[in-house]
């Protein structure tokens, strides 16, 4: 008798080890087929399950960034994440803000909470507005700011801009001491002579003050004739459809990790 006890017992013990190796082996293929992230997009059904480690995704993320993720989805509550700057940002489902929220919505699901907020002014306009108090509201863990740089064009000097910018990322900040704030710059534009300084003082102003910059320029083409072919007809200082494309695409490679 104690011996089939013991029989049964090591095959019992056999199984649970069976099952947790194949379970093992199932979240490592998930995790290492570079395909696995595009599945989950597009559908919620397809959404990775509770055993599935969401944080994977944000690997490209400031490690604050990925720290607070890891918080958030361990404390099980939304991450948010703010997308803000001009009307560069593009309208609706059709701008690269749009399109972004999309992606993250649909591959991280619930574990985060997208917002965007657009607006037609310059940097001193939004300032002078106290537009930053709305930003600093949403108490955002993570924000990516397009901070008016195409407006400020032939507007604002960039001195004026980088006291502009402090400004802004001073309120977040204030609202929400360990927010992450990322810069980028808006679109490139043809035939632009100054515009393209304004984007190296940016630059600047981030190495400067230690935040990332996520350099979209690089995507777009480098030619006059294949750069105008992704701008606004009408207004040929904003993207077209494919420009906007162009820069979600990067900026979804950035913020979901393959």
């Amino acid at each position: 008798m104690k011996q089939w006890s013991i029989l049964i017992l090591a095959i019992a013990c056999a199984a649970v080890l069976w099952l947790g190796n194949q379970q093992w082996k199932e979240k490592v293929l998930v995790k290492s087929d570079p395909t696995s992230a595009a599945t989950t997009r597009g559908t919620t059904e397809q959404l990775p399950d509770n055993e599935q480690d969401l944080t994977a995704y944000s690997s490209n993320w400031p490690e604050a960034a990925q720290t607070l993720f890891q918080r958030a989805v361990a404390e099980e509550r939304s991450f948010k994440i703010l997308l803000a700057g001009s009307k560069a940002l593009g309208e609706n489902d059709t701008g690269w803000a749009g399109q972004l929220a999309t992606e993250l919505k649909q591959t991280y699901g619930e574990a985060v909470d997208v917002s965007v907020k657009s607006y037609d002014m310059t940097s001193m306009e939004f300032i002078q507005a106290n537009k930053q108090a709305e930003l600093a509201a949403e108490q955002a863990d993570l924000v990516l700011l397009e901070p008016f740089i195409l407006m400020n064009n032939g507007e604002v000097t960039n001195d004026q801009a980088a006291e502009h910018y402090s400004l802004i990322i001073a309120a977040i900040l204030a609202a929400k001491p360990d927010a992450v704030v990322l810069l980028q710059p808006a679109n490139p534009l043809s035939n632009a002579r100054f515009y393209p300084r304004q984007v190296e003082a940016l630059k600047a102003y981030a190495d400067t003050n230690g935040l990332d910059y996520l350099d979209h320029w690089q995507a777009w083409p480098e030619t006059e004739a294949e750069r105008l072919q992704l701008l606004a007809d009408g207004d040929p200082s904003f993207p077209n459809e494919a420009g906007h494309k162009l820069w979600a695409a990067y900026l979804i490679d950035y913020f979901i990790a393959n």
